[in-house]
């Protein structure tokens, strides 16, 4: 797993477009919509997005064939956007569109508006990294590759944050995060029912004394600090008595 560099960009929204199309955040979101025409204004839109996350967040990619791609960001970073909404304002993508069609990409988003939530999480983690986008190509699922990747990046994030967050409208997708250590932390759907999002969670394990900043510790620090040291002595006088 590496990095992506800026020349991929173009190359990932096709992938994650082309992973994600059947999905049904992506099915709502362009109802009405021919196909080809559809899956253009999504990739432009996803394009404009993967900019951003390239300079404020993470994305990596499994090997230079893309056939796994992940993208993650900071919680505190995520407010500076709003995502769909934000890239839909640029003329680039507005100027493609009749005025019908502007008018249908906007009412067809509002039931996602009505279900997401991008700071649900605040009274559960104070200080999160959330995943936005994970996608494995179609026929290279079951190979691991999830696994790689999603391990990781918890090791990644456990650096600087307390937990993990994502949100997903798959239901189908669900055992399988589970399976990795989140948990469905909240569920809500849009009052007609069609549309689900699943809100999870997974604590890491921040308790590192190495990223602990000394002099600027809370209580709560300052008792894991203890834990941790006193764990380490009794460990280290289990080993001279053997």
């Amino acid at each position: 797993m590496r990095r992506i560099n800026e020349n991929e960009l173009e190359k990932l929204s096709e992938f994650m477009i082309e992973q994600f199309w059947g999905k049904e955040e992506m099915q709502q979101m362009f109802k009405g919509f021919n196909k080809e025409k559809g899956k253009s204004i999504a990739t432009n839109i996803l394009y404009m997005e993967l900019l951003y996350f390239y300079n404020k967040g993470d994305i990596y990619i499994f090997d230079d064939d893309i056939t796994g791609a992940i993208v993650g960001i900071q919680a505190k970073n995520l407010f500076s956007i709003q995502r769909i909404l934000m890239a839909l304002k640029s003329n680039k993508i507005l100027k493609s569109l009749s005025k019908e069609e502007k008018e249908q990409l906007q009412n067809n988003i509002k039931p996602i508006k009505e279900v997401h939530s991008s700071n649900w999480y605040k009274k559960y983690c104070k200080n999160p990294y959330y995943i936005l986008q994970f996608a494995i190509a179609k026929d290279m699922r079951g190979k691991g590759i999830a696994r790689k990747m999603l391990e990781e990046l918890f090791d990644y994030a456990a650096k600087t944050n307390s937990c993990i967050v994502l949100e997903t409208f798959t239901e189908s997708n669900v055992p399988m995060y589970e399976h990795f250590g989140f948990k469905v932390k909240e569920f809500f759907e849009t009052e007609n029912k069609e549309l689900k999002e699943y809100r999870m969670l997974k604590k890491l394990n921040d308790k590192k004394i190495k990223n602990i900043t000394f002099g600027k510790l809370t209580e709560e620090d300052i008792k894991n600090v203890e834990s941790d040291v006193n764990q380490i002595a009794k460990d280290i006088n289990n080993i001279f008595k053997n």
